[in-house]
């Protein structure tokens, strides 16, 4: 256990100087204030009516804005880049030869590229209230600081959003380890977001079989799928919990067969 948490603590380190940082704390901040911009802009047609919580509409654009396109593309971009910190400076054969196991040095991996995730959904949701608050500030007649955000709700979405994303996680996981090069993966991944843009347009019933449109189907599920709820969970979230097992084993193997860096 020691040894997991030493590996982890490493791979903050080694993360520390890169660009997924970055892409972590802009990217909390880049939805609400692109929320708060358009709420600012455009406050004649959204002052809420008698008795409306504005912070109803506040919720539902930012958490389709973060579902559409924006979250995805998050996740694969944060695994391209957490991934490509070995292969850039080329530091592959140097971790193995530390006195720890590659089963270490792989769990650790993907344990702390979850951790960066779910890093950003914490500081999503300060910010997020934070952003909203100013807007009202600026903006009285829109009555933000007359009422609450639904809080249980902000965590839900986060929490089953964060759940929608682990397919995407594991299959860039896999692909990050099978292609050095970045552009590959990140090419894959605008041509699948191509592709479930194209099946949601075309209503079409296997969108729920396909793992990037797992963020959107959490926030706006389609209408003409009958939702198929398993305790808390709707059916493509267990999906995406179903391809992340598939995909880590995948890439588990892989790394310990074949893999060297």
């Amino acid at each position: 256990m020691q040894n997991i948490i030493k590996v982890i603590s490493t791979e903050f380190l080694k993360s520390k100087k890169t660009f997924a940082w970055w892409l972590v704390i802009l990217g909390a901040g880049f939805m609400p204030a692109f929320v708060s911009f358009v709420f600012l802009s455009k406050w004649k047609h959204l002052v809420p009516q008698q008795g409306h919580n504005p912070w109803e509409d506040f919720t539902e654009m930012s958490s389709k804005g973060l579902g559409f396109l924006y979250m995805p593309f998050f996740v694969v971009l944060l695994t391209c880049l957490f991934l490509n910190i070995e292969h850039k400076n080329n530091t592959w054969k140097h971790v193995f030869t530390l006195p720890v196991s590659k089963n270490y040095v792989y769990f650790s991996k993907l344990t702390a590229l979850l951790l960066f995730i779910i890093m950003f959904y914490i500081l999503y949701i300060p910010i997020w209230i934070g952003c909203g608050f100013m807007v009202g500030l600026i903006k009285p007649e829109l009555q933000l600081t007359t009422y609450v955000p639904d809080y249980l709700l902000l965590l839900s979405i986060c929490f089953h959003s964060f759940i929608a994303s682990l397919g995407i996680v594991a299959i860039h996981f896999w692909l990050s380890l099978r292609f050095k090069n970045m552009i590959i993966p990140i090419g894959i991944a605008v041509l699948c977001g191509i592709i479930w843009v194209a099946l949601y347009q075309g209503r079409s019933e296997q969108i729920n079989y396909f793992p990037y449109s797992y963020n959107y189907s959490t926030v706006n599920p389609p209408n003409w799928i009958t939702l198929k709820m398993f305790g808390v969970f709707p059916q493509h979230e267990l999906f995406s919990i179903l391809y992340f097992i598939i995909f880590s084993i995948l890439s588990h193997r892989y790394f310990m067969r074949s893999f060297k860096g």
